[in-house]
């Protein structure tokens, strides 16, 4: 009956859904240059993987595949990335981005061997796909999960991973109608790797618990190891930092905004030392130019103005990809998003030991729950609290350091999911 069940879904997905996708995606692409460029992107990965292909015959050595939704995956499995390349450096990885954003920020990553757009998600391309590349395996991120990806792997017998598997009880996969067809998918997979007993216990009404195991995230490594790395790059001049309080508000969003300024402003007023930084989350120009006029008349510079001897009381970071090292330069740090849809990455500043603040919209952060537990005072709800609790940071010695240190626990309690991951990943394709 099962089989039965899944060629009626893959034939309703490939010749009603995705077709009215592709369709929908075409005609919003004429007019938002992100979706244009990202479509563009899925018409041209052929080339490169035929280009790949030749130089890299099957014999050359086995190809991973792995895909990720957008740039923050892609940096929660560079541990896992790195471990495959050590343990057979003749090994091929290739990683497919979902966002264009994903795939246009990746930089260079000297254990990735290809970079692609994931292709459209319709059996022909990932037929194509597929039979180019010969993957000895196929590994999803997190929770980006493509039914014809996975069904076709698994048609041309290519073993099936989902890693840092992670599922919210409010998730719209496990509305009844959604559950019956991502049954069909999540079924397929030959190993599912859950972050924490939590995932499991609702991953478990979406695929069989014998194929489910929980062994932690790879992000927890991956946040201290680019710790590591931040701590010897440098990303600001010693003027800026040097015998002053430093305060990082990272990837902020306007609606954090109405809250963080009043509250900084007083701030400055109280401790002329302190430097803030500034971190929009999208750095326009239209975003940049109103941060900094909510600041006038005080003086603002940007991080592209800087230079070795300024020391200006706010910077605003137009640049991307150095946040996590500013985190290191940092005595208390804010995570936006906890005033929008939901709370960013906490973890990348609290592996420095420093206090973390964030909104209150952070119920779908498992991290941000975990670091409540430790640390009520972690959540703040108005431009008020966020000014008592940084005054206070910064006047007790002993109110920082015990917030710092419940904030370090929960990425070090966390870490070494990656050698526990490749294991698996290695048994099962060993079996």
């Amino acid at each position: 009956m099962e089989p039965l069940v899944t060629a009626l879904l893959f034939g309703i997905y490939n010749l009603l859904i995705i077709p009215l996708l592709v369709a929908g995606l075409h005609i919003v692409a004429m007019f938002n240059s992100r979706y244009r460029e990202g479509l563009l992107g899925r018409y041209r990965w052929h080339r490169a993987v035929r280009n790949f292909c030749r130089k890299n015959p099957p014999a050359s050595g086995e190809i991973f595949l792995f895909h990720c939704a957008s740039l923050g995956e892609f940096e929660h499995i560079k541990p896992l990335l790195r471990h495959l390349k050590d343990a057979d450096p003749h090994c091929k990885i290739v990683v497919m981005f979902f966002s264009p954003s994903g795939y246009r920020h990746a930089g260079e990553c000297p254990a990735v061997d290809l970079f692609i757009y994931t292709p459209i998600d319709w059996w022909l391309p990932m037929y194509r796909l597929y039979r180019l590349l010969r993957p000895r395996a196929l590994v999803i991120a997190k929770h980006d999960v493509w039914a014809n990806q996975v069904w076709m792997a698994r048609l041309m017998g290519i073993p099936c991973f989902l890693i840092n598997a992670t599922l919210y009880a409010s998730s719209g996969q496990l509305h009844p109608l959604m559950r019956f067809f991502q049954r069909a998918v999540y079924r397929r997979f030959t190993r599912i790797l859950a972050i924490s007993e939590a995932d499991r216990a609702l991953l478990e009404k979406l695929a069989p618990g014998s194929r489910i195991a929980v062994v932690g995230d790879t992000k927890y490594d991956q946040v201290v190891q680019r710790s590591r790395e931040s701590q010897r790059k440098k990303v600001l001049p010693e003027a800026v930092v040097a015998g002053r309080r430093v305060f990082v508000a990272g990837s902020i969003w306007p609606e954090d905004e109405r809250q963080l300024i009043p509250a900084l402003k007083t701030l400055r007023e109280a401790f002329p030392d302190l430097c803030l930084i500034l971190c929009p989350h999208e750095p326009t120009p239209e975003h940049i130019g109103h941060l900094r006029r909510q600041w006038e008349p005080q003086p603002v510079c940007c991080y592209s103005e800087l230079t070795p001897n300024t020391a200006p009381p706010v910077i605003i970071i137009d640049r991307v990809g150095i946040l996590a090292n500013l985190y290191a330069a940092a005595q208390a740090a804010y995570v936006g998003g906890g005033f929008k849809q939901n709370v960013h990455n906490i973890l990348e500043p609290a592996v420095y030991g420093i206090p973390v603040f964030f909104g209150p919209v952070n119920a779908n952060s498992r991290e941000a729950q975990w670091l409540k537990e430790r640390c009520p005072e972690a959540e703040v709800h108005d431009a008020g609290e966020i000014e008592a609790r940084l005054r206070k940071v910064f006047t007790e010695e002993r109110y920082r350091k015990e917030l710092g240190n419940a904030a370090r626990g929960l990425v070090y309690e966390r870490a070494g999911a990656t050698p526990r991951v490749a294991e698996e990943i290695r048994a099962a394709l060993q079996a």
